[in-house]
């Protein structure tokens, strides 16, 4: 009897997560490049000795789906999407770090920073600094920046192999780790607009929905085997 009660507790565990992750995509689905997240699921097996095998849930990871968001149009000069892999590299006081969030500003020595405060960098690794008194930037699909009418500069725009190993620290940003970080000369860069959310708000609304009749099932399980038990309880000593 009790067996059935840690199976069906693993399976509440296992939506009580996804349950989370779901809500998570949700509250994100209006931040500028944002990759939705799913749960990985998998069954694990106790081999019991003197019974079956017992079959109980077991959420080992999550996935990112890593399809790009719809490119919005914003008309700010310093809004930047990218298309096609590719991450812009910001330096913070960690360390160098990756995003497609191109939600920047200036700071108030003109230097070009995310909304966080950190330096966007070019791809001699030196941040990105306007002249005040000469504020025009025009950014060129292949990233390279005309600032003013004569200054030139070129983002540092990077890949990986697998970004799927990348670190979500937060805020936009990923922690490349041991990854190598490539130049990504294929992806495009877009001027006055931003990528928006990738998460797809009725699927998520759904999937909330199905893990909720989930839940409500396991917990009849629960409720019913818990019965029997108490009445088990009651009804064994009388026999005896």
């Amino acid at each position: 009897m009790e067996n059935a009660i840690y199976i069906g507790l693993s399976q509440q565990m296992a939506l009580k997560r996804r349950m989370d992750i779901t809500a998570n995509n949700i509250a994100n689905m209006n931040t500028t490049a944002f990759k939705s997240v799913h749960p990985l699921f998998e069954e694990y097996l106790v081999d019991k000795k003197v019974s079956d095998k017992m079959s109980y849930v077991h959420d080992y990871g999550v996935y990112r789906n890593s399809q790009e968001g719809a490119i919005q149009q914003t008309s700010r000069p310093l809004d930047i999407a990218i298309t096609g892999d590719g991450f812009f590299t910001v330096e913070t006081e960690n360390g160098e770090r990756y995003t497609r969030n191109g939600n920047f500003k200036l700071d108030a020595e003109g230097n070009i920073v995310t909304q966080n405060g950190d330096f966007l960098l070019d791809e001699t690794g030196s941040p990105i600094q306007i002249n005040q008194d000469n504020p025009d930037i025009d950014v060129a699909p292949d990233g390279t920046i005309t600032l003013g009418e004569e200054q030139t500069q070129k983002l540092q725009i990077m890949k990986f192999e697998n970004p799927h190993n990348l670190k979500v620290l937060g805020d936009g940003y990923y922690d490349a780790g041991d990854e190598e970080a490539i130049p990504a000369e294929e992806a495009t860069l877009h001027q006055g607009s931003l990528e928006k959310s990738n998460v797809q708000p009725i699927l998520e609304m759904t999937s909330m929905v199905d893990v909720l009749r989930s839940y409500q099932s396991a917990q009849k399980l629960l409720d019913a085997e818990h019965d029997m038990q108490m009445k088990s309880i009651e009804e064994l000593p009388a026999i005896q």
